[in-house]
Formats: structure tokens, sequence, C-alpha cells
């Protein structure tokens, strides 16, 4: 290994400039990381293009690849001569295991005879269709060390047969600076939004197994002093712009389209309450929903449904309703938000949040594991 150790990293979710934090900071931490993503990559419902840099330790470069936009699928041109010529001690994929991508990062690793890592989502047993279903048990075999976006994705590795050393660690760490409280008022002049007693919110994709129907359907069991803000794009826009009116009216519902990160914290302070009522399917549940610790290091109140991890990433059963129940979420918003008497309780689970979530815990929860799998067998 070297003195100063040294990771390569492939990552299309790091075109987003906000994830590239954890790679500086990692950096600043005394390794040296390359960091290749792709040249742009839709997120959040918006392209976002890459820009090749170098700061300190950190060095991303940009690569061309085709079928950009498709996490299994993407290809990665001419990462090869860029990761050899960096000369790593640890091969990084923050890639899905069954993605043609993860599979080139791997082979890479074992052609320099060091470790490669991979990160998982998957928090639901699937089948793949070919050429993935090649492609998984091969990378599963040739990896040394997993990252698991939540803990079910760890146990699905097990159940796999991954022999390799895993970790559960949040993908994403949150800016402190970023995410923190700001006067309720202010955010909602400066948003355009009425000053209404009370903004029950949602932010994320329109799709069905997001469940924002629920959402509307419990914020119309609530009175009229309750409103419903919808922040996001998606192919139920439209129909839920129309149930929201048809049940609340046009005076208690609030849609804007999906905005940038930089401009969330100012959504999230707009709001009363966040919160994430997602649906398990037969194909998906929910994988972590990060709107979670965002809203809750903005001190806001979060409530999730119990799809997926949203239990454990809020950590108290209080503030988690049970998944399609519109009367259960209606009673956990008017008893906790609508009531004086759970400042402490927010207060907890906000910590809790800063404890967990924050750029350095991640980050350091990161740069142990690495090192682990640097001396493994020494």
């Amino acid at each position: 290994m070297s003195e100063q150790p040294r990771i390569a990293v492939l990552s299309h979710s790091a075109v987003e400039p906000t994830y590239q934090r954890k790679w500086e900071l990692l950096a600043e931490s005394g390794w040296k990381v390359l960091l290749v993503v792709p040249t742009h990559w839709p997120e959040s419902g918006r392209l976002t293009r890459a820009k090749p840099r170098k700061s300190g330790n950190l060095k991303i470069e940009v690569c061309r690849g085709l079928l950009i936009g498709r996490v299994g699928d993407w290809i990665p041109v001419g990462i090869g001569k860029r990761i050899v010529r960096f000369r790593p001690d640890l091969v990084y994929a923050e890639e899905e295991p069954f993605s043609i991508a993860c599979w080139r990062a791997m082979r890479i690793a074992r052609s320099l005879k060091v470790p490669g890592a991979f990160f998982t989502w998957e928090n639901v047993w699937r089948r793949y269709r070919w050429p993935f279903s090649y492609i998984l048990p091969r990378v599963l075999k040739m990896a040394k060390g997993a990252v698991a976006g939540n803990s079910k994705a760890s146990r699905i590795l097990e159940r796999r047969g991954f022999r390799g050393k895993a970790r559960v660690i949040p993908q994403y760490g949150f800016d402190l600076g970023l995410f923190r409280p700001m006067s309720r008022n202010s955010c909602r002049r400066a948003l355009g939004w009425p000053i209404a007693p009370v903004i029950i919110g949602y932010v994320g994709r329109l799709v069905p197994e997001k469940g924002v129907e629920i959402l509307i359907r419990a914020v119309a069991k609530l009175g009229k002093g309750v409103s419903v803000a919808i922040i996001g794009s998606g192919p139920c826009e439209k129909d839920l712009r129309q149930r929201a009116l048809d049940i609340l009216g046009e005076d208690r519902a609030i849609f804007a389209h999906a905005v940038s990160r930089d401009r969330m914290p100012r959504v999230f302070g707009a709001l009363n309450a966040l919160v994430l009522p997602s649906l398990t399917t037969k194909e998906w549940k929910e994988q972590f929903g990060r709107v979670l610790p965002e809203a809750l290091l903005c001190g806001r109140w979060a409530l999730g449904s119990s799809s997926g991890e949203i239990p454990n990433v809020l950590g108290d059963r209080r503030v988690v309703f049970r998944e399609g129940d519109a009367a259960d979420l209606a009673g956990k918003i008017e008893n906790l938000v609508m009531k004086a008497g759970h400042r402490g309780l927010l207060s907890r689970l906000r910590a809790r949040a800063r404890k967990r979530f924050s750029e350095p815990a991640v980050v350091e929860a990161g740069r142990k594991f690495f090192c682990s799998l640097l001396t493994r067998g020494k």
C-alpha cells in the first residue's frame, strides 16, 4: 500500500456536484482520490453535466459513456487507462454489482491485483436477465468488499453468496451548513407560498410507488387549516394535481417542479412537516429516503411509511405510519405536528440525523471500511 492510500472511484451519481463532497473530505483526510464520472447523467428530473477538476488530493476526470442514464447498462469508455495510470491501492465502483460499469471496474482491480469494492441499494430480491445474470455472480466473486445503502441490501448480498466484507453505510452525507433551520415564514415568502397555518409537504419523484395520493387523502382529514405542498415531477404529476384540487381545493394545494439541491433547504424550511408515503411493490420498496434526514436537519418533522428502510432511517416508530393508511398518517400529523409538547422528540430526531447522516459521519465510516479492505489478511 502507498504511504498515502490511493483509491480510484467510478460513480455515475457523482456527476451531481453535491455528491462529490464526500470524496473531497476523504481526500482531505489524507487519501489520494481519482473520481471518474460520466459526461452527464439525469438526476432528480434534471440532466446534470460533469466538469473535470483537481483540488488537492482529489482529481475528477470525465469519461465518455454508452447508454448513459441506465444504471445497469451504461458502459464507461476508456476508464482502464485512467485507473492504471493512477496506480490505486483500491478500486471502488459506486455502481450496482449487476451493472456493466461495476463489472468493468472489478476486472480492472483484478488485473492490478488490488482489492475491488462496490455499492448496492438493491433491497428487493430479483432474478436478473442476461447479461446481468452473467455479470452479478462474477462481480460478487471478484470483489473484496461491498457497501450496502441499507440493511436489507446487506442481507441480500449474503443470501447471494457474497463472501467479501460488507458494511451498511449511507451513500449520502448531508452538508450541515446547507441543511439547517431557517425561518419558516421567510422561506414561504421567498418561495411565493401563502403564510398558511400548517403546510405538510412531499419532495421527490411523482410516481405511483411514492404514494403521494396517501398524503393528499391524509391532509383532507385534517381540516381547512392544513395545506399540502407537492414538489417534484414525474408521470403522475397531472393526475395528482387534479386529485389534490378535487379533494382539497385550490387554496389548500401547492405544486412546484423539482428544485436544485441548493434550494432544497428553503423548501424544507417552508414546511411544518415532510412526509414520505412510499408504497412497497413486488419490484420495489423504499431504499433510503434521503429527504427524511434532510428535513430533520432543517428542523422540521419528518414522517414516513413503513416501507423498506424508512423506519431505520427515522429511528423512532412514533414518526412511522402504516404504508397506505391515510388515517394513520393523519393521526400522526395531528398528534405530533399540530399539537405542542413534542419538541423534545423532534430535537432528538434531529440530533440523531446529525450524528448518523452528516457528511463527516458518512465519510469516516467509509474511510474506516476502505482501510479494513487494504489491511485485510495482514
